[in-house]
């Protein structure tokens, strides 16, 4: 994801292209990164996320040299700015995850869920850094998202019914939506530059979709990909591109997700035409 939309912020302008923190790809930027890490404020930190792994595994934060993995340990990482300033509601971090449907690659058509969640940390934010220097379950527990490390928290809060929406540790989007314009906040704003993020990313990606398209594809109707993109939002209110999954979870564990994840596949079943008997 990093590299495809470097090139293209190479092309157009890096302005254009400013809601992705600055990545290294370890090993082969290995050099780069120390160098950066040197050159840095010591309190300035890195979030690690090995290649091909998923569900928040094997990453950790830290802003110590020492931390680096050996560039011929043999894993593969993704390094990244760690955004340190990120909007917290009611103390805790929280990213969303939106949902897009490609539905054609020639021409280029997709499609955003205006529906979508909201994961919480199950720890407050401590903007110290310690905490996040030091590691350890604390650490994860509020800087990282994921539904799967936080659920395994004592204070993960599971949403108990679809109506109280806006409570414990993953909410909808609708819900966190109110929240931002009851305490003054711009969702209208933030979700344009959601669009635009997306926008951007999927045409970054099109030449490389478009290549295996025509040569698999033989119909433009034959497929569709459903995305799920990974989105922060810092203290002054810029969103920021995490991630971008494919084959996103659709897994059920709470009324709110068979709510929102299920009307996601409704809407997409109809959107590509897949008619019931």
């Amino acid at each position: 994801m990093y590299k495809t939309i470097a090139k293209l912020a190479e092309i157009h302008g890096h302005k254009h292209f400013m809601f992705l923190p600055k990545t290294y790809i370890l090993p082969n930027e290995y050099q780069y990164l120390q160098q950066d890490m040197q050159r840095c404020d010591t309190f300035k930190q890195w979030i690690f996320k090995p290649a091909a792994a998923a569900q928040g595994r094997g990453i950790f934060v830290t802003s110590k040299l020492a931390d680096i993995p050996q560039k011929n340990s043999g894993h593969n990482y993704v390094v990244s700015e760690y955004v340190s300033n990120p909007l917290l509601l009611n103390g805790y971090k929280f990213d969303m995850r939106i949902y897009v449907a490609i539905t054609s690659v020639n021409p280029l058509r997709f499609y955003m869920y205006e529906e979508g969640l909201a994961r919480f940390a199950t720890c407050k934010y401590d903007h110290s850094g310690v905490v996040a220097a030091e590691g350890g379950q604390k650490g994860k527990f509020m800087h990282l998202t994921n539904y799967s490390i936080n659920k395994k928290n004592a204070a993960f809060q599971q949403s108990k019914d679809e109506i109280h929406d806006g409570e414990g540790s993953k909410w909808s989007l609708t819900a966190l939506r109110k929240i931002m314009r009851q305490l003054g906040i711009d969702d209208k704003a933030i979700w344009r530059s959601i669009e635009d993020i997306v926008i951007k990313t999927l045409i970054a990606v099109e030449p490389h979709i478009f290549t295996a398209y025509e040569q698999y594809v033989p119909h433009s109707n034959n497929c569709f990909e459903l995305l799920g993109f990974d989105i922060l939002v810092d203290e002054q209110l810029q969103a920021w591109l995490l991630e971008v999954n494919l084959s996103p979870s659709l897994g059920c564990e709470s009324p709110l997700d068979q709510k929102i994840k299920g009307n996601l596949l409704a809407d997409l079943f109809t959107l590509i035409g897949i008619v019931p008997l």
